[in-house]
Formats: structure tokens, sequence, C-alpha cells
């Protein structure tokens, strides 16, 4: 895991080859998101080809209609279902960013998956650990951390979903857990828009 300030990207930018992808992970609440859209619509503006590209599990739908219709799906087939949903968008979205000019900034990836699975007492099993580590090789793995209570407060402000507190922590530390495993850069989360993208951009590279 390596945590990085400003001076720590001038750095790291000076030193090595701009990425062609990079996957930003993080809680819900952290921002990931805003953050992306913000980084690819300044970059457009830049004349610089750049997309977002969501690796989406439909974690949220699934959770809505359970909620709607009183359906409880059970956690052994929800995960199921959301596991092979983001494995398709991983794949679909690796084969677009290969075909793609300029930067891929991908939402979510495969080891969210490994973290819904963890939080939810699940083994997630050696096959989804491999395709994580091998469908990442190439690029350059970001965590937006962010305090649970923050991002607690931030999911009931925007108003479109529900997440409980003790979720959003045990998450968190997973999240840390395998970032330190696998030497993520580690970008908090609380700063301001602006400034979170000025990072992303310094570590993209553009």
């Amino acid at each position: 895991m390596t945590v990085i300030s400003e001076k720590d990207l001038s750095v790291k930018n000076s030193a090595h080859d701009p990425p062609k992808t990079i996957v930003v992970m993080g809680i819900d609440g952290a921002g990931k998101s805003t953050a992306i859209t913000t980084l690819v619509q300044e970059l457009h503006s830049d004349q610089i080809p750049a997309r977002r590209l969501a690796n989406v599990a439909g974690r949220r739908w699934l959770n809505n209609f359970s909620q709607s219709s009183n359906i409880q799906i059970p956690y052994g087939l929800q995960n199921l279902i959301e596991t092979t949903f983001r494995f398709l968008n991983v794949c679909r979205n690796t084969f677009i960013a290969t075909q793609s000019p300029g930067l891929t900034v991908m939402d979510r990836h495969l080891y969210c998956q490994l973290v819904l699975s963890h939080v939810r007492g699940r083994k997630s099993g050696a096959l989804l650990q491999w395709l994580a580590q091998r469908s990442t090789k190439q690029t350059t793995l970001i965590l937006l951390d962010i305090d649970p209570y923050l991002a607690y407060e931030r999911i009931n402000a925007r108003a479109e979903d529900k997440e409980p507190l003790q979720y959003l922590q045990a998450a968190r530390a997973e999240y840390l857990r395998l970032a330190q495993l696998n030497d993520w850069l580690v970008l908090d989360a609380s700063l301001p828009t602006t400034q979170l993208v000025d990072q992303l951009r310094m570590i993209a590279g553009k």
C-alpha cells in the first residue's frame, strides 16, 4: 500500500511511463464516480482522449428490487449474480480499453467483488482472486480511502440508496488490507474533488 502526497506524486510521475488504464476503487460514498467523471471531462477539455468505464455488478438494483418487492434474495445467489455481471463488464471494458486511444479510467473492478464477498462472510474462491490479479496486471490500481462516517453522511445526503455504517467500516478495512497486500496507491478521498482530480491527473501523467 502506497499512501501518497503531492510530493510523492511528482516524483512518481517523473519516473514512470503514464498508464493506459487506471482502476479506481473504494467504499460507497468515497466519490469514485464524481472524481472519475470530473477527470474525464477535464481531459476532454484539454483535447486528451479519455473515457470512464464502469464495472458494475448490479448490487444497487438487486437491493432496490429486494426492498420494493419484499423478496429477500439469498446472499449466495446475489453474490453469484453480481460476480457474473461484474466479470462480464470487466471483460467488455478491458477489450474496449485495449482498442481505444488515450486513457481509460475504470470505476470498480473484480477486487470490489472480493470485498463484498468478504463482508458478507462468504469465501470468494481462488479463481476470483486469480482473475482479479490477472485482469489488473497492466493497470494502475488506486484506492480512494475515506472515513466510513463521512462516506455514510455523503450517501444519506444524496438520498439515492442506503448503506449500513457497519458495512462501510468492514468494507473499508478489507480494501485497506488488499491495498497493503497488493501495493495499490491510496488517495485521501476526503479532499475536495478538484484536488483529488489533480492527483489522479498526475498519476495518469496527463
